[in-house]
């Protein structure tokens, strides 16, 4: 994906989300719903018109952190090399900011979504998605498992983030699954800080089999 295509996708999902907004304001209540828990159940609020701003507001400022990233990258933390995961990261992160406010404000005017459901299953996509191209992804000062192993060595950084992408795709689709059939949140948190812990571990034996570590006394 270019990054003028990247930023015209980016335009629509942030133009959408503004556009709803502003369509839905007058009929929120205020204070307005903007946080659910677990069961479904509100247990935030947020007074008009900050709860209806900071929702697509969100979508922007993912724009332009995505789009400062590759010219505030310094020097050896170039993007030039994975510019086709950022852009691709850009419109996934924006496209989900924007499906969240629209899921927030449709329920808060009272219109039953589903919202923890809906929330999961944009998620497991977007899991899956990022993990397709997370592979890809190399050395920067932001993004990825940045592990003392994987900032040492490009070879265990580029075999990790392989290993990362595939437990993403299998985060995503273990939320997708919680979304359908209801599986209790303490097993898909279980689940994803096992994975989130393997590419560390991972990390580390491959660079102990890649690198190796010198003998202490070959440092007497």
């Amino acid at each position: 994906m270019t990054r003028d295509r990247a930023n015209f996708l980016s335009y629509v999902f942030i133009v959408v989300a503004v556009a709803v907004s502003a369509y839905l304001y007058p009929s929120l209540p205020d204070p307005m719903p903007t946080h659910w828990n677990i069961k479904g159940e509100v247990d935030g609020y947020m007074p008009k018109p900050w709860g209806v701003v900071v929702l697509p507001l969100s979508a922007i400022v993912v724009f332009v952190v995505m789009r400062l990233i590759p010219v505030i990258s310094p020097q050896g933390y170039r993007t030039d090399q994975f510019s086709q995961f950022l852009n691709i990261f850009q419109v996934a992160m924006v496209a989900f900011m924007s499906f969240v406010t629209i899921l927030v404000l449709l329920e808060a005017k009272g219109i039953d979504v589903r919202i923890n459901q809906m929330i999961f299953a944009a998620i497991g996509i977007l899991f899956i998605i990022i993990g397709n191209y997370f592979g890809n992804l190399r050395k920067n000062f932001l993004l990825g498992i940045r592990t003392p192993w994987t900032l040492t060595s490009d070879e265990v950084w580029a075999r990790t983030h392989k290993l990362g992408g595939r437990l993403l795709i299998l985060m995503g689709l273990v939320w997708l699954f919680g979304a359908l059939y209801a599986v209790p949140p303490g097993w898909i948190i279980g689940m994803i800080l096992l994975m989130a812990f393997v590419p560390v571990v991972y990390s580390y034996f491959i660079y102990r089999q890649v690198e190796g570590f010198k003998d202490k006394k070959d440092d007497v």
